[in-house]
């Protein structure tokens, strides 16, 4: 998978919002650089982790074909379909209509379904990009999601800046078990 949007991604959690969560009253601009700098970082440590970005965006995934008719995404909500296209065999891409191809349950466990009436499933090409709009959890998973943002976040610039030569710490107990609420694993991946 690979983010391919133009604009700039909403962040999930604004970093005035993390500033005060975390009691940041500094008005340096170099430390706001390093708070911006973990906040992006534990944001998409989290999307990762859990595959549930906290806002939308759009990527692409390439799958490799075959008899499937149903593919499962890694990651949710899947917002709407794109496009689709096949291999060329040297490297391109053709692009393919979406008649005939739709997402499935997009919020619980998004599925492509290709039904026989897509015009690709006669076409030649190993290999099928995938792109979506994904991303922007719901009400529930975005709340523990945003916690699990600030909390590594705040671990992350807390080890940055700490000037006794200790390790850096590992992810604490609370955010892993924050990401494991939240993780999305898909229950196959085609059939």
């Amino acid at each position: 998978m690979r983010v391919i949007d133009t604009d700039p991604i909403a962040p999930g959690v604004a970093l005035e919002d993390f500033k005060r969560s975390i009691h940041f009253l500094v008005d340096d601009p170099e430390e706001e650089a390093a708070l911006l700098l973990a906040l992006e970082s534990a944001e998409a440590a989290v999307a990762t982790a859990t595959g549930c970005p906290l806002t939308p965006r759009l990527v692409e995934f390439v799958v490799t074909r075959g008899g499937w008719r149903r593919w499962w995404f890694p990651m949710l909500p899947v917002q709407e379909l794109v496009g689709l296209a096949l291999d060329d065999g040297r490297g391109g891409w053709i692009d393919q209509p979406l008649d005939g191809a739709w997402v499935q349950q997009a919020h619980d466990e998004p599925q492509l379904v290709l039904s026989d009436a897509w015009a690709g499933r006669s076409a030649s090409g190993d290999l099928l990009r995938v792109q979506a709009r994904v991303g922007g959890a719901d009400v529930h998973t975005k709340a523990r999601l945003r916690q699990a943002v600030i909390l590594l976040a705040k671990e992350w610039f807390e080890a940055g800046i700490s000037l006794d030569g200790e390790d850096v710490p590992r992810m604490s107990f609370g955010v892993h078990r924050l990401l494991k609420q939240a993780r999305y694993r898909r229950p196959c991946e085609v059939e």
